[in-house]
């Protein structure tokens, strides 16, 4: 009879350990699954995502000349720029004037030194940041000129970009320029003869580069174009 009566409470105790410890079992068996949260939820929305730019190449063509023509602004040597004037052609500086474009003309030798100190080259260094790389370009990069504040060039891409000079050979430069040491005809000349094209977009500046026939693929700088790409 004493058995009978202690029955029921043994019974009892070992169900209630059998249930303390399934979850403990459940939980080290290793074929249960914890569900885990991402940290970044799926994008749902169906938005295209805008790939990334492809490296651009080197430019390989005009990377010599431009970066002697850098360093030569940079320490003001007249000798290494006089060296990227082509004899023939000379050097056309591009500038907007107070009534208009003015357009002057610097012929090599002496005549570029004594020049150089009344032609705007001298203060183009200080806009100049160097660049680390000549990136070839099919065409050159958009502005929005809205874009062009607080230190923004308003490029869609900055950097230094050669590419062709189909552009700048179409434009009409001389219609209502003011013309100084040179003529229309050797402006024309060499505008005709500009192969390649230097874009530095944190200035704005074009540089304009011939290659001189007959005298290994020479390249020689032949315009630069300081003006402002947006107007103020």
């Amino acid at each position: 009879m004493q058995t009978q009566r202690w029955l029921p409470w043994v019974l009892a105790v070992s169900l209630a350990g059998c249930e303390t410890r399934r979850p403990v079992e459940e939980a080290g068996q290793p074929s249960r699954q914890v569900p885990v949260v991402s940290q970044l939820p799926t994008d749902t929305s169906g938005r295209a995502r805008r790939p990334l730019p492809p490296a651009l190449p080197l430019d390989t063509e005009a990377a010599e000349p431009w970066t002697r023509l850098q360093t030569a602004l940079r320490r003001h040597d007249t000798a290494q720029l006089n060296q990227l004037i082509d004899p023939a052609l000379g050097l056309w500086v591009v500038e907007d004037g107070a009534t208009g474009l003015v357009i002057t003309r610097v012929a090599a030798g002496a005549a570029f030194r004594q020049a150089y100190a009344r032609v705007p080259l001298q203060s183009v260094e200080r806009q100049l940041q160097p660049c680390s790389a000549l990136l070839a370009v099919p065409q050159f990069p958009d502005i929005d000129c809205g874009e062009r504040r607080n230190g923004r060039s308003g490029y869609e891409r900055d950097g230094c970009f050669g590419g062709p000079a189909t552009d700048f050979k179409a434009l009409d430069l001389w219609s209502r320029t003011r013309l100084k040491d040179g003529t229309l005809a050797q402006g024309q000349a060499a505008q005709a003869r500009v192969g390649r094209t230097v874009l530095h977009t944190r200035s704005g500046f074009r540089f304009h580069f011939a290659k001189r026939p007959g005298n290994a693929g020479r390249w020689y700088l032949v315009f630069v174009d300081l003006r402002t790409p947006c107007i103020s």
